[in-house]
């Protein structure tokens, strides 16, 4: 049996082979490990967002009754591809402004009923509008939208306090009358 004076040497060397490893990460607790990549996953969004914004199309600002006609009544579709030729796309969204207020969220991969998805509100003030959803954050998420002239819509976030304000987040490609039912089944296999 080795003398107990060993242990603390041992348990150093142990210590110092686990940093120089990168698996301290084993001692964090999930909570830490969870904030950690959450911060690095928004600062890596910010930066994209940023150079997503320098790159823009021109497009003009849409508001008041003008921004009101244009949402009222029609769906607003963004698919997403692996790749710039892939015929069809990997997951889509679709969001839906109704003339009476209300706006749904469907997408193809786990909200694609309107009967069981619940509804949030809209509204426009201004140049600015403002969505809240009956799930998840109760504070509104705002944008401006800006029309290029091919008509994609750009969205640009309208949050004063967030780093994110003024940034572009979304560009919308096709417009649809109507509430949209989404057309394909994504997977979770499909999504990475």
């Amino acid at each position: 049996m080795k003398p107990l004076s060993t242990a603390p040497g041992l348990l150093c060397v142990l210590l110092s082979m686990m940093t120089l490893t990168g698996c301290m990460e084993m001692l964090r607790s999930d909570a830490a490990n969870f904030g950690r990549q959450r911060a690095q996953a928004r600062s890596e969004a910010l930066t994209a967002n940023r150079l997503a914004s320098q790159q823009a199309a021109p497009a003009r600002k849409l508001a008041g009754e003008e921004l009101t006609r244009f949402l009222a009544g029609k769906s607003h579709v963004s698919e997403y591809r692996k790749t710039t030729g892939a015929a069809q796309p990997y997951y889509a969204e679709y969001v839906y402004y109704g003339r009476d207020g209300r706006y749904l969220w469907l997408n193809t991969y786990e909200q694609r009923d309107p009967a069981t998805t619940p509804w949030g509100t809209w509204q426009v003030n201004g140049e600015v509008l403002c969505v809240t959803q009956q799930r998840g954050a109760a504070e509104p998420h705002c944008y401006t939208l800006r029309l290029e002239a091919g008509g994609t819509v750009q969205y640009w976030i309208h949050q004063p306090d967030d780093p994110f304000h003024g940034l572009l987040t979304a560009r919308v490609t096709m417009v649809r009358e109507g509430p949209q039912t989404p057309s394909f089944v994504s997977s979770p296999a499909q999504m990475h």
